[in-house]
C-alpha cells in the first residue's frame, strides 16, 4: 500500500502542517501587534497627502518585510548563542521591568 504524501502520517505533511502553523501565529501575533501603532500612523498621513496611494503602498510594505527579514536574521542568530528557554525568560523580565518604569512614572509620588 502505497501511503500519499497527504496522508497525515508522512513526515513532510507534518512539517508543512507545522510550517502552517507557525505562518498563521506569526501573522496573527504580527498584525494585531501593528495594528494601530505609529508606523500604521504614518503610512495613513503619508498616503493622505500623497496622490499615489499605491507607491506609499510599496514603500511601506518594503519597509515592513525589510524590519521583519532582520527581526528573523537577528533572532536565528541569537538562538545559535542562547538557549530558547533563557531567550524567552530575559524578554519576560524584560518587559516586566518596563512595565513597572512605565507604571512607576505615572505615579503621582513619582515626581
Amino acid at each position: 500500500m502505497l501511503i500519499q504524501d497527504n496522508d497525515s502520517r508522512t513526515p513532510s505533511f507534518l512539517l508543512r502542517q507545522m510550517a502552517g502553523r507557525a505562518a498563521l501565529v506569526s501573522f496573527g501575533s504580527i498584525l494585531l501587534a501593528e495594528m494601530g501603532d505609529k508606523t500604521q500612523l504614518a503610512t495613513l498621513l503619508l498616503s493622505a497627502r500623497s496622490q499615489n496611494a499605491g507607491v506609499i503602498f510599496l514603500g511601506a510594505a518594503a519597509a515592513l518585510i525589510s524590519t521583519s527579514l532582520i527581526g528573523v536574521w537577528a533572532g536565528a542568530w541569537v538562538a545559535r548563542l542562547i538557549p530558547p528557554r533563557w531567550i524567552k525568560t530575559l524578554a519576560g523580565v524584560g518587559f516586566v521591568l518596563m512595565g513597572l518604569v512605565l507604571l512607576w512614572g505615572s505615579l503621582p509620588i513619582a515626581g
